[in-house]
């Protein structure tokens, strides 16, 4: 069996998803599909708009057949450490042939060769890295400007958006870890990153906006929901059967009350032991917190010119599950094994699961009830923020309270493919 491999957010899995998973499956000749698929909190530093097994499920009906959680450690961190935490796990599995991802170029080699460069870091690419840092741009900005001067316009624009520079850490984990993963990357289809505009391939990001306009002026946006209807098939009912029902519009005023109380109730100094946070950069957050009245306001009023809403973002989430330099140190450490949480599998997917137990080198976590007494001191602690994260989603964003849900709930059943097989 030739096991195709996707890293993802599904926040929420939308027809770019169904069209990726089943291009690649196609192209690479591949008989399966395992996913390793943010949890909680997802890579910009928001709880996802759906809980992870409702994103699973509509993986599962996609052609998905496996579907693991990428740990928060990697997760809701850089854009480094998420790819290179997916490819960890990836590699430890022992199963997979095939690494898919998108980017908005559409082609693999200049892709891998920029990606060769950046893990070598040539002396005169490095002279013009810290250059362009001394000018005081932030450091994504400063790399696509010396790449520009090493390497050519051309070369720097691959560095120029999100896909793109997601695609790029892929390769750059896979050479680092002299992985035997081959790649492959598809073009990125239909809408900008953001926008809501009408498309056959609507954004995530788009949707996201368009289902909570929905709750808010639910007559003008369901109408445009039914206008989409035929390219967006599962939109409507998802929004009144699930976001409707369980999304909670106040989850950010949530957020904010618990991350003021906690940051402020002690000493700035406690701030700095947080990743991505130096430079002084807690007294300007805990400032923030002070006079903030939304999470929106209070993320505007840390950004700056060399730190970008996503870093601000993820420094919250971070501070919120008090995860701290150390730990996400420990977690990124070559020697360091994580785990494989299972959140949805159809009978292929089971398949996956037996040839990753007798190959790989990880636990396998079906049931933490009694899978977790399996897992070292460490893999313990990387598996206690995941509870967590599940813990907030469900208090912050779901009307339904359910505590430590990560104790209970079992894994999706996989469902039999509902999406077109053409799209």
């Amino acid at each position: 069996m030739k096991i195709l491999g996707i890293i993802a957010e599904y926040n929420p899995f939308h027809l770019g998803h169904a069209w990726q998973i089943q291009t690649s499956k196609k192209e690479s000749k591949c008989d399966a599909v395992m996913v390793l698929m943010s949890g909680s909190l997802t890579q910009r530093g928001e709880f996802a708009i759906l809980n992870k097994w409702e994103r699973a499920r509509l993986a599962l009906t996609a052609g998905v057949d496996l579907v693991c959680e990428l740990p928060f450690g990697y997760a809701c961190q850089s854009a480094e450490t998420f790819a290179h935490g997916g490819i960890k796990i990836f590699n430890a599995t022992g199963v997979i042939d095939v690494l898919s991802f998108g980017s908005e170029f559409g082609h693999i080699r200049p892709l891998n060769n920029l990606a060769e460069i950046l893990v070598q870091e040539p002396a005169e690419f490095k002279n013009f890295l810290k250059l362009e840092l001394a000018t005081g741009v932030s450091f994504p900005r400063a790399r696509e400007l010396a790449i520009r001067s090493y390497l050519g316009h051309e070369a720097g624009n691959l560095l120029k958006t999100p896909n793109n520079i997601l695609a790029l850490e892929y390769l750059k984990a896979l050479h680092k870890t002299q992985s035997t993963i081959d790649s492959m990357t598809v073009k990125r289809q239909g809408a900008d990153y953001h926008s809501v505009l009408p498309s056959k391939y609507l954004s995530a990001s788009g949707i996201r906006s368009i289902l909570k306009d929905a709750l808010v002026h639910p007559e003008s946006a369901t109408a445009i929901l039914r206008s989409l209807d035929n390219r967006l098939p599962y939109l409507p009912e998802l929004l009144i059967n699930s976001f409707n029902k369980n999304y909670n519009l106040q989850g950010d005023d949530y957020f904010l009350n618990a991350l003021r109380l906690q940051i402020l109730s002690h000493d700035v100094h406690h701030l700095r032991n947080t990743p991505y946070v130096n430079e002084g950069l807690e007294h300007k957050i805990r400032d923030a917190l002070k006079i903030a009245t939304s999470l929106d306001e209070c993320v505007n009023k840390i950004i700056s010119k060399r730190i970008p809403q996503t870093r601000v973002r993820r420094i919250l989430c971070n501070r919120l599950l008090e995860l701290d330099k150390e730990s996400l140190n420990l977690f990124q450490a070559d020697s360091f094994v994580p785990y494989l949480r299972v959140l949805g599998f159809n009978q292929t997917g089971a398949a996956i699961l037996k040839a990753i137990k007798n190959q790989g080198r990880l636990p396998i976590l079906t049931s933490l009830k009694k899978s977790r007494f399996n897992l070292t001191p460490l893999q313990k602690k990387m598996l206690s923020y995941d509870c967590r994260a599940t813990d907030l989603h469900n208090q912050f964003y779901e009307t339904v309270y359910r505590y430590h849900r990560d104790y209970t709930q079992s894994p999706v059943q996989g469902s039999p493919k509902t999406w077109p097989a053409n799209q």
